[in-house]
């Protein structure tokens, strides 16, 4: 059974499409099939003017008539389409959305920063720590989304409208930086959290440049040297030099200050990364639906995978 995740951020868009199969022993496993982003920049109209503009709904419906025929061709046969931050803030943002589904077909869910962090905290279910409390920051392009987590415990969270295109754009004020580390402070400084796991492509890019895989740890100081290292280049050779995606090359630096800013406020020294994301959320939250219909599909097959 294949599936697919359609992420709308405000920095760019991502579709995922996946396979659902019985591995024989009436387990159900996940297969990578396709994934595709694109450098939308949703962020840059909305956080300036408040509001989607016509060209970047131009954009987007073509961007999400290429998702429907990539779809189309995986014979997908259930999908989930979720926007955050830039669609959350837009003042035309469900009217928009209405008019993408009335387009395209494809109906787009303006989620809350809340189940924004619930959907990225449920892929990592199971992949976590056991014993350890893990302080999880995802920073986009919008917004900034922080859960303290003890096992399958949530103990804290919080989502906050800093993100790196915004801070690009100038318009994260002094006060929502007040609001975000008087929470860390005093909300998850106390608990103790052992380590920060960041998510999000800045995050990943930033261990890349560093040499460090996943489930290895950076701490803050080699967080600072990344970000000297990175500045010290202009824009033009952070792409040619470094090898940054032009729509990474600008928003890495101030993605960069928010999980440092982060891990200050709540005082943890070490961040690891898992490569896992919204879109593994979303996936996950379809194979927990489909559960039932893709172990019953493959029943009675001495094994079945797909290579």
């Amino acid at each position: 059974m294949n599936v697919a995740a359609i992420d709308i951020g405000s920095n760019a868009a991502r579709l995922y499409i996946c396979s659902f199969f019985n591995d024989g022993d009436d387990r159900a496993r996940i297969k990578i099939l396709e994934f595709v982003r694109v450098p939308i920049r949703l962020g840059e109209a909305v956080f300036q003017e408040g509001s989607i503009s016509e060209a970047k709904q131009l954009d987007l419906a073509k961007m999400l008539e290429a998702f429907k025929i990539l779809m189309e061709l995986f014979q997908v046969e259930d999908f989930r389409a979720c926007a955050t931050s830039a669609f959350r803030e837009a003042r035309n943002g469900q009217a928009v959305s209405d008019l993408l589904a009335e387009k395209t077909g494809i109906s787009i869910e303006i989620i809350s920063g809340q189940e924004e962090a619930e959907l990225i905290y449920k892929a990592h279910q199971g992949a976590l720590e056991e014993g350890k409390k893990v302080l999880f920051v995802d920073v986009g392009g919008g917004s900034t989304e922080i859960s303290l987590l003890h096992g399958e415990k949530q103990l804290a969270s919080r989502s906050f409208d800093i993100g790196g295109v915004r801070m690009l754009d100038g318009k994260v004020s002094e006060e929502q930086w007040r609001q975000m580390k008087s929470w860390l402070k005093a909300v998850v400084k106390p608990m103790a959290p052992d380590y920060a796991l960041g998510t999000g492509g800045n995050i990943n890019k930033l261990f890349d440049l560093m040499d460090l895989k996943q489930g290895k740890f950076a701490t803050l100081k080699q967080l600072s040297t990344t970000h000297d290292y990175v500045s010290s280049f202009p824009l033009e050779h952070r792409i040619k030099n470094l090898g940054l995606n032009p729509d990474r090359a600008d928003v890495i630096l101030p993605a960069c200050e928010i999980y440092m800013q982060v891990m200050k406020a709540a005082d943890v020294n070490r961040v690891t990364v898992s490569g896992l994301g919204l879109k593994e959320g979303i996936v996950s939250g379809l194979l927990e639906k489909h559960y039932h219909t893709v172990i019953k599909r493959f029943q009675g097959n001495e094994r079945f995978s797909i290579h």
